[in-house]
Formats: C-alpha cells, structure tokens, sequence
C-alpha cells in the first residue's frame, strides 16, 4: 500500500471502523479461481476422452459394421440390432451399417429384412470396431423364413 492510500489517524479517533477489510477474502477468490479451473479442466478432459475413444473403452463398449447384400450382389436396406440391448442401426443405401455403443463381451447381432433374420455371434472389444464382414440374404431365404 502506498503512503497517499494509507488511512489517516482521523478515521480512528473514534475507534475501529465497523467494517475492516477482510483479509481472507484474496484468499477465497483465489481458491474459487483454481477450482473452477480443476472442474473446467476434467470437464474437457471429459470431452477428449469421449472424442477418442477413450471412453468408451472405460465403459466396455464397443462398434460393429458391415455390409448387407441380397442374391444379386444389391445393396439392400436392412435394420440390424443387438440383442438384449437397446442399439440398432438401419443399413444405407450402399448397405453399410455401423453399430455403436455396444457392450464388450459375445453379443448377438440380428440383421433383419423383409421379416426375415439373421443371427450372428460378435465378440465386442471395448473401444473397438468388428468388421462383420457381408450378410447375404438368398431367394430361400424368404421362402424358409428364420435363418443362420
């Protein structure tokens, strides 16, 4: 503090001011500064991890894509799920399908059209992709219904 800020006698002739300057106050505006700096911090920390994968590898869950074809070779839309679980995914119109968020450990994946499945056993890698490779759906197939 400077000479010319510094209080005069004058202000306590009357003995202390009610209201002294809390010297702790610094203090707390200090610690509200670094926690609100911690909580931002795991808060973006958050963010990366569920960016990079790194999450979901934390969680245990994993993806599954493929391809679904019917006899001819054409790219049909066909709606796939797992089992027990609430993720499903619909085929686009070049067949890719892609499933996220599923939980590690063997699944069953269902790929369903025209009111026929088929049933396929994944094992999901917590924070990675199974490649299911192609599902074809044959003429007989719809003739028999349910298929492996």
């Amino acid at each position: 503090m400077h000479l010319e800020d510094s209080p005069t006698l004058d202000l306590y002739k009357d003995g202390l001011p009610d209201h002294l300057p809390d010297p702790s106050r610094k203090k707390k505006i200090i610690r509200i500064v670094i926690i609100g700096m911690a909580v931002l911090s795991l808060v973006l920390a958050f963010f990366n991890m569920a960016q990079n994968g790194t999450l979901a590898t934390l969680a245990g869950t994993g993806n599954a894509m493929g391809m679904v074809y019917d006899d001819q070779g054409h790219a049909i839309a066909a709606n796939v799920f797992v089992f027990g679980a609430d993720v499903s995914a619909q085929s686009d119109q070049t067949g890719r399908f892609e499933l996220k968020g599923i939980p590690s450990g063997q699944q069953v994946v269902i790929v369903s059209y025209r009111n026929v499945g088929r049933e396929y056993t994944v094992n999901i890698t917590a924070g990675q992709t199974v490649n299911m490779g192609e599902v074809r759906f044959q003429k007989d197939d719809f003739l028999n219904g349910w298929s492996q």
